[in-house]
């Protein structure tokens, strides 16, 4: 099972939790009962992790929060992919999108460990799913060789 690291999204959160906590501290005025409400919610939104799998006939992309409880899962398989794009993301990193012929793509920004693009990139191959990369990658796995 493979990590997927999101790289806006722990921010994006974090923003709206400061901005809640001060416009509820404004309005209610005492800071222990605003701080105990707040608390709870950074726990649950600090929590949340992404988790890929490969498996041999599909692909499972879930969401996990508070370390094990999982709240969506999502088994995706290669009929219902239209195309897989490799990208390079920030330096020097790997990412790739699942592009699905219906519902939303599933962006896979840094995979953890980074073997894990080589392991879609082999689920991909095996099943003749059409792949895309960019220049900026392929110069990334020329500078790996």
């Amino acid at each position: 099972m493979y990590d997927v690291r999101p790289q806006i999204l722990p921010v994006i959160c974090i923003i709206c939790l400061v901005t809640f906590w001060n416009v509820l501290s404004s309005f209610h005025g005492s800071f222990f009962t605003t701080f105990l409400f707040v608390l709870p919610l950074a726990i649950f939104f600090g929590s949340y992790r992404f988790k890929f799998n490969i498996h041999e006939d599909r692909l499972v992309y879930q969401l996990i929060i508070l370390f094990k409880i999982s709240i969506f899962k999502k088994d995706i398989y290669p009929n219902q992919i239209k195309q897989l794009k490799f990208f390079d993301v920030g330096w020097f990193k790997k990412a790739a999108v699942i592009k699905l012929h219906k519902g939303l793509n599933i962006r896979l920004a840094i995979l953890e460990p980074t073997e894990a693009n080589d392991h879609l990139l082999e689920f991909a191959k095996k099943h003749d799913i059409m792949l895309q990369k960019t220049k900026n990658y392929l110069r990334l796995e020329r500078r790996k060789k």
